[in-house]
């Protein structure tokens, strides 16, 4: 659905927490016209408490929604129920509801651009999208090897090529070990299940991943979690076991598609300086 710009002040609820973190960087005063958030849109810290909480991500309380009267909801396709979009959708007297569902680099530069001119903040939101392009431009060519990135455990959820994951994998110097031949062969009914497939720790050894990054979002894993995979895959294959790297990373920067994405560059070009 096409939106025509708002005038500032503007009443704008994110279910987004990246997304609430670039409102923010476009300059919208917290309380005034960013008038609520999910209890997971935390940052910017401190900057966020004056802003009502309307629920979890996949939780909102439609009609806590309806009681800040906003003329505009942001949520995103992966991130908050269907259900719950349409319903909002259905009031008569509801919000707008835009969904964001960027899939690449690309399309997140285009969707900061987008949602600057909606909220009546073009300049900024071009000038953060300039600056997010300059520093993809300037990230050293590097190949770091093949690498499996999990989102989650019991069980075991990757991402495959059709998520902004997998793009910003590359960027990181990384080559996704999920690809078409391994979601063909599940032959996934569900467009959800075959963007977060499952893998089994016997399909990891087979995949033989140089690397297994450890999201710290959507579940928060851990050092112990690490552990308990290296344990898992010496059970099966000790010596693939010790070669393979395993460690955490910063789920935010490979997930998260607003602003934030001026630190994850940052962070993907000194680690490929280092390579």
């Amino acid at each position: 659905m096409a939106f025509d710009p708002y005038e500032p002040p503007l009443r704008v609820i994110s279910l987004v927490p990246s997304i609430t973190e670039l409102l923010f960087d476009l300059g919208l005063e917290p309380a005034k016209e960013i008038v609520g958030r999910t209890r997971f849109c935390d940052r910017p810290p401190g900057r966020v408490d004056p802003v009502p909480t309307i629920g979890g991500t996949r939780t909102v309380e439609v009609d806590e929604v309806l009681g800040l009267e906003p003329e505009l909801v942001i949520a995103n396709r992966d991130e908050n129920p269907r259900e719950i979009v349409e319903e909002l959708e259905s009031r008569a007297e509801g919000p707008d509801v835009f969904v964001t569902d960027p899939a690449s680099f690309d399309e997140a530069v285009r969707m900061i651009r987008d949602i600057g001119r909606l909220t009546g903040r073009p300049r900024p939101g071009g000038s953060i999208a300039s600056e997010i392009t300059e520093l993809r431009d300037q990230l050293p060519e590097k190949d770091r090897g093949t690498a499996l990135y999990l989102i989650w455990t019991e069980p075991y959820m990757s991402v495959s090529p059709e998520t902004f994951v997998h793009d910003m994998l590359r960027l990181a110097g990384y080559q996704n070990v999920i690809g078409p031949s391994f979601l063909y062969v599940h032959d996934y009914r569900s467009p959800g299940a075959a963007r977060y497939p499952e893998v089994t720790v016997k399909e990891v050894i087979a995949l033989r991943p140089d690397h297994v990054l450890l999201a710290s979002e959507p579940f928060p894993f851990e050092a112990k979690h690490a552990q308990r995979l290296r344990k898992q895959l010496a059970e099966q294959d000790p010596a693939y076991a010790e070669e393979v790297g395993i460690r955490l990373v910063d789920g935010q920067y490979y997930s998260w598609y607003g602003s934030r994405l001026l630190d994850a560059l940052r962070s993907f070009r000194q680690e490929l300086q280092q390579v």
